[in-house]
């Protein structure tokens, strides 16, 4: 079975149960500060996947790491290491997020530009998201990238946008080579 589909169940069931027991966004909340370990530390996820350490061990590390968290959360990350899945982890959560965006109607976009944006900007962004989808919130992420020369891209909902000046010159230079 894929990664996708055993970390999608576990985080499906995660969902469903956190809805039901009415602490959907506490729950989120510690599926957020978990993608941001992971994200940050490349060491837990190599520690997550390593066939070195036993299961108690595992169990332990992570269960302490997530002491703040809510019981739930913990439970399901308890349950995964139990069942030698424990290098899904990180992929459930990031199901469970796109699930939690989905039921809420939020769309996570990712902005590329080589300058910090102005607030502005960042506005203007969110409207024309808005615009084009049936979000209710939109949730941006910027990247200062120097090698966009001049411009932005922006991602969202598997799309991209690309006002890059890179890729202008590149278009202008198909042409040329076209014609």
């Amino acid at each position: 079975m894929s990664e996708l589909k055993i970390a999608s169940r576990y985080a499906k069931a995660l969902f469903l149960k956190a809805q039901e027991d009415g602490v959907l966004d506490a729950v989120m909340k510690d599926m957020q500060e978990l993608m941001d370990l992971s994200n940050d530390s490349r060491e837990f996820i190599v520690f997550l996947e390593s066939p070195l350490y036993k299961t108690m061990v595992k169990k332990e590390a992570v269960l302490k790491l997530t002491e703040k968290q809510n019981d739930l959360s913990r439970g399901v990350y308890g349950l995964m290491v139990d069942k030698n899945r424990e290098s899904y982890i990180p992929a459930m959560a990031k199901s469970f997020i796109a699930m939690y965006n989905e039921a809420n109607k939020i769309v996570q976009v990712e902005v590329n530009s080589a300058v910090e944006l102005s607030k502005n900007t960042l506005n203007d962004i969110e409207k024309y998201v808005m615009s084009i989808t049936d979000s209710k919130s939109v949730d941006i992420k910027t990247n200062i990238d120097k090698s966009v020369v001049g411009g932005l891209t922006i991602e969202f909902d598997g799309k991209i946008f690309d006002s890059t000046v890179s890729t202008q010159i590149n278009k202008i230079k198909k042409e040329l080579q076209i014609a």
